[in-house]
């Protein structure tokens, strides 16, 4: 039924559709780390019609704002901003001087383009992985899972980061990478983590895309993984939760998402988001 609805479909007239009046929103996606600089990418939101060429995508970045971090702790620095080809887009802005710290709240305030955006985060305490194992999927393949003591904890919001040996890649983004581990859970929680080569995209130099074939968002038995399991605050889940879920149903024509993106920047779009890391844990057969 739905082949022959299809077939129908591309028989019939080619239409236009004429987008409404769009106003364009400034999009904040920074983040602070424990023991490391603030990062903030700042751009131009695009209607969902907008013709992409490389002209059109440069001229969305805004490396002429002017952006103020202050901590709880009376810190106060205006960030700076640097060019790292690394990255696309490729302009970043960083603090210098102000370093991310368990417990300590961070403000960021924009001012661009004649507005002021502003945000609020925190990072909360990192934790700490007890175990890994790896599930074989066939002999050359499988899923790596890591273990957390969640009785020392309580309720969590987690975010892993990965990066492979053999695909030569940066540190990004796994597959659905939030979680929610609830109070009622004890002892060991297992995570699984499932491998992406969709953000790749974000890095302009990968030189190799040994997963882009691979099914079901499995790892190679031989490549070593290196691992980041970040914690971070409720909100901060829950913005990075309704990303993920958007960018998943885009992958899938038959879903259909109901629920908004979220955001927790005042006055534009996007996320700022404090991580508790502890360290990288490297996953190896």
């Amino acid at each position: 039924m739905v082949f022959a609805c299809l077939i129908s479909l591309s028989c019939q007239k080619e239409i236009e559709l004429e987008q409404p009046a769009y106003q364009k929103k400034i999009v904040v996606d920074g983040y602070i780390e424990t023991g490391q600089p603030a990062h903030i990418f700042l751009t131009m939101s695009s209607p969902f019609l907008t013709q992409y060429d490389s002209a059109s995508i440069r001229a969305s970045f805004l490396n002429y704002a002017k952006i103020t971090l202050t901590s709880s702790l009376g810190e106060e620095e205006v960030l700076t901003l640097f060019r790292e080809n690394r990255f696309f887009p490729p302009f970043v802005y960083k603090s210098v001087d102000i370093k991310g710290q368990e417990g300590i709240f961070y403000r960021i305030k924009v001012e661009v383009m004649g507005q002021t955006l502003s945000a609020e985060t925190m990072i909360p305490p990192a934790v700490e992985i007890v175990g890994s194992r790896f599930i074989e999927v066939n002999d050359s393949t499988g899923f790596w899972e890591v273990a957390i003591d969640a009785s020392k904890h309580g309720e969590l919001f987690l975010f892993t980061r990965m990066k492979s040996h053999l695909a030569q890649e940066d540190f990004h983004p796994s597959f659905n990478p939030v979680y929610k581990v609830k109070n009622s859970q004890q002892g060991l929680v297992w995570l699984r983590l499932l491998s992406s080569s969709k953000f790749k995209s974000y890095f302009n130099n990968t030189e190799s895309m040994v997963y882009e074939n691979y099914e079901g968002y499995v790892f190679d038995r031989r490549d070593t993984i290196e691992l980041i399991v970040g914690t971070i605050n409720a909100t901060s889940y829950q913005v990075l939760n309704s990303l993920f879920v958007d960018m998943f149903n885009q992958e899938n024509p038959f879903a259909f998402n109901g629920n908004r993106i979220e955001t927790n920047i005042e006055g534009g779009i996007g996320r700022w988001t404090g991580i508790g890391i502890k360290n990288v844990t490297l996953l190896a057969n």
